[in-house]
């Protein structure tokens, strides 16, 4: 695609939008953010302030109308990553939105159809598996290190006596399956692929936001997995995968985690994972601190071969776990504001 320097727009300035920004940094002259939209002017102005942004909006689609971005992160609450990268994608700019890319599965089709459709790229902003550490676990796993795969155990839980307002907010899809259930369903899909069956159970508030729901999958290999996720204790946040030979255990904090444990007849083995040192910060070996800058990295390397899809954040597996959450959704009695809707094109 002949781009040397990928123009980065930001959509919304929260949290995680400052987070990523932040690592675009690490990525040194390859990346610049040229962009950022906000609810606010205000707020879209404090944040390009920060980071030294030149386009400021109050308007996601004036900042894409103006034609001065090659790819869009989205940000945003996750009832509206819909609009705003099917506005992106029609548009022909690259797309990179937060997890999960839409509130159900049909909306996820739609997208990567549309992508499809103006040969545009369009990533989910599943971190994990774009890092080195989760990357190598996965790779030690293909061996056959611990013989079949037999077993997953994946948990993502979490307390906070004031939580933030959008957790618990039936309306902007609150609850622990978006925000946490998505990690250990994405780790077990990785390891285990998609189940043939799948039971849940869930505890939900007055508002029908999902507060503690636990997961089990049943493969045809005779593979099993547990799935927890929460928002009323402070869980493990550990996953691993076990088989007839051993297992392979991500500590806590699994979903970004700086090393990861081999155990079998051997005995147990903590395998540290080289950092690679960003592009022009050589020796600088503290990347796994934040680590958006390997998604970044590996949606700008799909952008520049022109490519439709990133092979690190492959569209099916975006998909198949939005059903999956689908599901689970069904079964525990969580509803969201357009779970019926017609797309219509």
């Amino acid at each position: 695609m002949g781009i040397d320097r990928v123009r980065w727009g930001i959509v919304a300035t929260g949290n995680i939008s400052t987070s990523f920004t932040k690592d675009l940094a690490l990525l040194g002259d390859e990346a610049v953010v040229t962009a950022v939209a906000s609810r606010s002017l205000e707020n879209a102005h404090k944040f390009a302030d920060e980071f030294g942004i030149e386009h400021r909006y109050d308007d996601y689609r004036r900042l894409l109308d103006d034609g001065v971005v090659d790819v869009l992160y989205i940000g945003t609450p996750h009832p509206q990553h819909y609009a705003v990268a099917r506005a992106a994608l029609q548009a022909k700019i690259a797309v990179l939105c937060e997890k999960p890319v839409t509130l159900t599965a049909k909306q996820a089709r739609d997208l990567v159809a549309v992508a499809v459709e103006n040969n545009t790229l369009f990533a989910e902003a599943m971190w994990m598996r774009t890092n080195p550490v989760v990357k190598a676990f996965f790779a030690d796993l293909e061996t056959g290190v611990i013989g079949e795969p037999m077993e997953a155990l994946a948990d993502f839980g979490f307390y906070k006596p004031n939580p933030p307002a959008r957790l618990l907010d039936h309306a902007l899809g609150g609850g622990s399956l978006m925000d946490g259930g998505i990690y250990p369903m994405t780790f077990v899909h990785m390891a285990l692929g998609k189940p043939a069956e799948v039971k849940a159970v869930g505890s939900l508030n007055d508002d029908g936001v999902d507060l503690n729901v636990a997961m089990a999958w049943r493969y045809d290999s005779g593979a099993v997995a547990a799935l927890t996720c929460g928002l009323r204790s402070q869980n493990p946040f550990t996953a691993s995968v076990s088989g007839p030979e051993g297992s392979l255990l991500l500590p806590s904090r699994f979903h970004h985690p700086e090393y990861y444990v081999r155990s079998t007849a051997s005995g147990q083995e903590r395998i540290a994972v080289p950092i690679p040192s960003p592009p022009h910060h050589p020796g600088q070996a503290t990347a796994h601190g934040l680590g958006y800058h390997y998604e970044a990295a590996e949606v700008m390397q799909a952008l520049r071969a022109g490519l439709v899809e990133c092979p690190a954040l492959p569209h099916a597996a975006t998909i198949e776990i939005l059903e999956l959450l689908d599901e689970t959704r069904r079964q525990i009695g969580v509803s969201y504001p357009g779970d019926d809707e017609d797309l219509g094109g």
